[in-house]
C-alpha cells in the first residue's frame, strides 16, 4: 500500500525536537545587584549637591566606614560587571527566538542555523550551562538554560556532533596520526599525556568526577593506567565528550 505523498515525506523526515524559550530566573538575582551598586555611587555623589536618594545618616554612615571609599570607586564597575556579564543571560533571552529546533541535520535558532557536519569542535561549559561550538563561520554558544528540558537538548547536540567528529577521529587514528585534545593526545598506541605514553593494555578505567570548590563547579577526567590516576580539567580538553566517546569504544573492544 503507498502513502499519501505528505504523509511519506512526514515519515521520512529527520525527527526534530523543539525546545521552547525559558526565562533565566537566576540572572534577576545580579540585575539586582549590579542596579543597586549603581545606585548607591549615583545617591553618595548626589548627596554633595544636596541631593539625597537615601537617608543622609546611611550615606554619612557609609563615607565613614572604611568600606565607603570601595564601594564609591569600585560599586559602578562591579555594577556593570554584574549586569553586562553575570546577568548577561537576561540580554540573550530577549534577542533569543520563542523556539529552538534540532534534528539529524542541524540546529536551527531563528536566524541562525547551524549544521553538524560544520562543526570542528564542542566545548561544555559546565559553570555556565553553555555549550561552545566552533564551525566555519565561527563559534556559537548555546546557553541550555535558556531552553525548556536542558538535559535533552544537551544530549541531542552533543550525540550529534560527537557522531559527525568520531570518524574523522577513528580515520585519523587509523591513518597513524597522533589526534590533539588539549593537553593530551591520541593514536593506535594509547593516550599521551605530557610526553606520557598510556598504551590502550594498561588503561584501567576512565571516569567524570564533578568537583565543587569555592561556589565554582568543574568537572575532571581521571584516566587510570598502571596504578596511577591522571586529573585533568574537562574545560581544558578540547572536544572532550568526543575524546571520552572514542576511549569508551576503544576500551571496550
Amino acid at each position: 500500500m503507498r502513502l499519501a505523498r505528505p504523509i511519506q515525506e512526514a515519515l521520512e523526515a529527520p525527527l526534530k525536537n523543539f525546545h521552547a524559550r525559558v526565562f533565566p530566573t537566576p540572572t534577576l538575582y545580579w540585575l539586582a545587584a549590579g542596579a543597586l551598586l549603581i545606585f548607591v555611587v549615583l545617591a553618595a555623589f548626589l548627596s554633595f549637591g544636596g541631593i539625597y536618594l537615601l537617608p543622609a545618616d546611611f550615606i554619612n554612615g557609609m563615607f565613614r566606614s572604611r568600606f565607603g571609599p570601595v564601594v564609591l570607586l569600585l560599586g559602578v564597575p562591579c555594577g556593570l560587571y554584574f549586569i553586562l556579564w553575570r546577568a548577561s543571560d537576561f540580554i540573550a533571552w530577549v534577542m533569543a527566538p520563542e523556539v529552538l529546533e534540532v534534528d539529524a541535520e542541524g540546529l536551527r535558532a531563528g536566524s541562525t542555523r547551524l549544521a553538524w557536519r560544520n562543526v570542528s569542535a564542542i566545548t561544555p561549559v559546565k559553570n555556565h550551562d553553555r555549550l561552545v561550538l566552533k564551525h566555519r563561520g565561527g563559534t556559537y554558544r548555546l546557553r541550555l538554560n535558556l531552553w525548556d528540558d536542558a538535559d535533552s537538548l544537551y544530549e541531542h547536540v552533543t550525540d550529534h556532533v560527537v557522531e559527525v567528529l568520531l570518524a574523522g577521529v577513528h580515520r585519523q587514528v587509523a591513518a597513524g596520526k597522533h589526534v590533539p585534545f588539549g593537553p593530551l593526545s591520541l593514536s593506535s598506541a594509547g593516550l599521551t599525556h605530557k610526553k606520557r605514553l598510556m598504551r590502550w593494555d594498561d588503561i584501567e578505567n576512565i571516569r567524570f568526577q564533578d568537583e565543587f570548590d569555592q561556589g565554582v563547579s568543574t568537572r575532571e577526567l581521571i584516566i587510570t593506567a598502571n596504578g596511577r590516576s591522571l586529573k585533568v580539567d574537562e574545560a581544558r580538553i578540547v572536544n572532550a565528550p568526543v575524546l571520552l566517546a572514542f576511549l569508551s569504544q576503544r576500551l571496550a573492544a
